[in-house]
Formats: structure tokens, C-alpha cells, sequence
């Protein structure tokens, strides 16, 4: 498999691990559970922040777990592991409705807008980009290989193995 294929398999499950904490970052901001709990009055009370903490750390987990079931999917066809990559794919099919459905249907309520809206926004994108990288990489590190593309210690090719 070529060094091209890697990196189209690792920023693909990067993707998905960034879409997956999305859906979870609008899901409970709809519900009123989201990242701008907290920022929403002058004194947030206990509750409050501890709504936004769980918001954000649930945010971080989809993110993670997207990019390493992603990655691990990839991986699993990659190697031609058909029963595993044919289960995958109809989980993987299962979930996009899903969450396409939900979306459609929760994209239809108002949210109040501004700068606190902005924040949390751009806080769940980054969130979201992180763990899903971490998610990837954790899985591609675990399956035993090094797709950052870097040269060896040294600069040098590994010494052929007779």
C-alpha cells in the first residue's frame, strides 16, 4: 500500500472523528446541555459549569472514539479483513443516517446567536480536531505502524534484512 493511500486513510478517519464530536457538539447545544452553559450569565452556578465540563469532555470522547473506530475500520480493510470491513460498513451506514437524521431534525430549532455561540463553536472545532488526531493516531500506532511519513533516527534507511 502506498505512502499516498496512508495518509488519504489517516485524514479520512481524522474526518470522521472531527464529524462525530461535531454531531455531539450540536446535539447538546439543541438540548440546552452544551459548551456555553457556563457563559451564558455573569456567575454560572455549580450546575452550569459542571454541564459544561461534561459537554466538553463528551465532546472530547466522541472525537477520540470517531477517529479510532475510524482509523480502525480503515486499517481492518485495508488488510483485507472482509468480515470485519463488511460489519464495519454497515455499522458505519447505520450511523451516518442516524446522525443525519437527527441533524436534519434538530437543525430546525433557533439558537440565541452572538459571540458566546461563536466561542463555544470554535472551542468544540478544536476540541473536536485534537482528539479525533489523537483518536487516529492512537490506532494506527496500535495496529504497529508509523504513518507520520518522518525519516528513521539518523536521517538513514533502516539496514535491509536478510
Amino acid at each position: 500500500m502506498g505512502h499516498d493511500t496512508l495518509r488519504l486513510q489517516y485524514a479520512s478517519a481524522v474526518a470522521c472523528g472531527i464529524l462525530a464530536a461535531l454531531t455531539v457538539h450540536i446535539v447538546l447545544a439543541v438540548t440546552g446541555y452544551g459548551l456555553d452553559t457556563a457563559l451564558r450569565s455573569g456567575t454560572p452556578s455549580d450546575a452550569q459549569q459542571m454541564t459544561s465540563s461534561l459537554a466538553w469532555w463528551a465532546i472530547g470522547a466522541s472525537g477520540f472514539v470517531g477517529g479510532f473506530a475510524s482509523a480502525a475500520y480503515l486499517i481492518a480493510a485495508a488488510r483485507g479483513r472482509e468480515i470485519i470491513a463488511t460489519i464495519a460498513r454497515r455499522f458505519l451506514i447505520a450511523v451516518v443516517l442516524a446522525v443525519c437524521t437527527a441533524a436534519g431534525i434538530l437543525s430546525k430549532t433557533g439558537g440565541l446567536g452572538g459571540g458566546v455561540d461563536v466561542l463555544a463553536n470554535l472551542a468544540a472545532l478544536g476540541l473536536a480536531a485534537l482528539s479525533a488526531y489523537c483518536g487516529a493516531r492512537f490506532a494506527y500506532l496500535r495496529a504497529g505502524g508509523d504513518f507520520s511519513g518522518r525519516q528513521p533516527a539518523g536521517g538513514t534507511e533502516p539496514p535491509p534484512q536478510h
